[in-house]
């Protein structure tokens, strides 16, 4: 198996006092007007840091990889085959493709049944939406407008319709004997599409799609079921492992979210708690598979959310030049400007990304400079489709999830500045071994 061991981090290179300065800022507490009732979720402990969440998630990764491995290895080797043969990505570790059939797993779970009540015209006029807000700037704030009256009055509904536990029913995998519905699959993969939440998640499923299409319906529908039992079981063994991290979704859901009305992002910040656990899973196996790529690379960049500027965006003095945007250390106590100055001394630039919607723009520039391996730090529920992006486009990265989430736009109306672990930044950085920095 890939990557199984434990990660590389440190590095001869940094010295003592580095990484106790760094571990030091990684345990600064909330700004008094927070609390930890406040947080969607909350990665860090009484020590006021995440180090006990990464050595859990470590270790439940890979029991999990190799409980999956043992139960479904027929079926993730014989989906391997189908992509060395017919796909020109490279191949992954065994921990992404575990990843994938969870996904695969949590939407026939999730979304099936919500997928196929959900009339076609609704589904047609969302896809428009989203290619019209991508492809003609000046309608993104209108198209966004209608994507949220459309997602409130017809994605929704059908969806809170459906209980999490709620089991699959025979119309969704399939009858014995009746054949497979692989129309159904391609149906749940237009409706995550449509949604504009799912796009990465969705194009890994197409591959699925083409995987089961070449076995007979019966395998096919075995293979269904057992990503679904695979999820289910992961489901249960998270919210035991990793639930005292997301303790604040239910609150947040039931309290907040239920409260908001007609807003385009309802789908994404409605997800339960399962969709964190899976994201929290998909940050560790994701940056072991890539790990020996990130440190090939020559030059190191970090991204981080704006969200994590201490000042406000028009008082913040970040330099913009095209879509670089860099700090220019205005407010020594701003969580981007420490980053900044610790990674220049590691030989890394690090660029400020104003909203995950950039994300790609980002990576279209890092995608035709193979050298660089790519650091993007992003809130939970953004780690899976970032790093399916990365990988699809080559790009050596690794993902660092955001201890908490506080962005105006999605968690929190005030805004509250986020932090990430700056210990365990340095450590990746510091563990790559660059052969040689920027040029000034």
């Amino acid at each position: 198996m890939q990557g199984t061991g434990g990660y590389r981090w440190q590095s001869e290179s940094t010295s003592r006092s580095d990484v106790r300065d760094a571990e030091f800022r990684s345990r600064r507490p909330l700004p008094e007007s927070s609390s930890i009732s406040d947080l969607v979720y909350d990665l860090r402990n009484e020590g006021g840091n995440s180090n006990v969440f990464y050595a859990q998630t470590a270790k439940f990764a890979e029991e999990m990889v190799a409980r999956i491995d043992d139960r479904a290895r027929p079926i993730l080797d014989g989906y391997c085959q189908q992509l060395r043969v017919r796909s020109e990505e490279a191949p992954c570790s065994r921990g992404e493709y575990v990843i994938e059939f969870l996904t695969l797993g949590m939407v026939l779970r999730r979304y099936a049944t919500a997928a196929r009540t959900t009339s076609w015209w609704v589904v047609t006029l969302a896809q428009g939406l989203i290619l019209l807000r991508r492809h003609i700037p000046f309608l993104k704030t209108p198209a966004d407008w209608l994507r949220a009256v459309l997602s409130h009055h017809f994605l929704l509904p059908p969806l809170q319709r459906v209980r999490q536990c709620e089991p699959l029913t025979r119309s969704d995998i399939g009858q014995p004997g009746a054949g497979l519905p692989l129309d159904r699959l391609s149906q749940l993969i237009r409706w995550l599409s449509a949604t504009g939440e799912y796009e990465q998640e969705a194009l890994r499923l197409k591959n699925w799609r083409n995987f089961l299409a070449t076995l007979t319906p019966e395998n096919a529908r075995h293979c269904m079921n057992a990503a679904v039992e695979s999820f289910d079981d992961f489901a249960s063994e998270a919210a035991s492992r990793l639930g005292t991290f997301t303790e604040g979704v239910s609150r947040f859901l039931s309290g907040d979210y239920a409260h908001r009305g007609c807003r385009e992002d309802q789908i994404f910040c409605g997800r339960p708690p399962v969709e964190y656990h899976l994201n929290m899973l998909a940050a560790d196996l994701m940056n072991r598979g890539l790990q020996d790529a990130f440190e090939r690379t020559t030059r190191k960049v970090v991204l981080v959310p704006a969200c994590m500027r201490r000042t406000s965006a028009a008082t913040c003095k970040a330099r913009i030049h095209g879509v670089d945007m860099r700090c220019m250390a205005c407010d020594p106590d701003c969580a981007v400007s420490r980053i900044t100055q610790r990674m220049r001394k590691l030989g890394a630039r690090v660029y400020l990304v104003p909203h995950s919607s950039g994300f790609s723009r980002w990576l279209d520039r890092w995608e035709s400079e193979p050298g660089v391996g790519v650091i993007a730090v992003a809130c939970m529920l953004n780690i899976l489709p970032g790093g399916y992006e990365m990988r699809s486009r080559r790009i050596a990265s690794q993902c660092l999830p955001l201890d908490y989430p506080g962005c105006k736009k999605h968690w929190d109306p005030k805004g509250l500045p986020t932090a990430v672990n700056e210990n365990r930044l340095v450590q990746i950085i510091a563990g790559a071994k660059p052969q040689c920095g920027w040029s000034r």
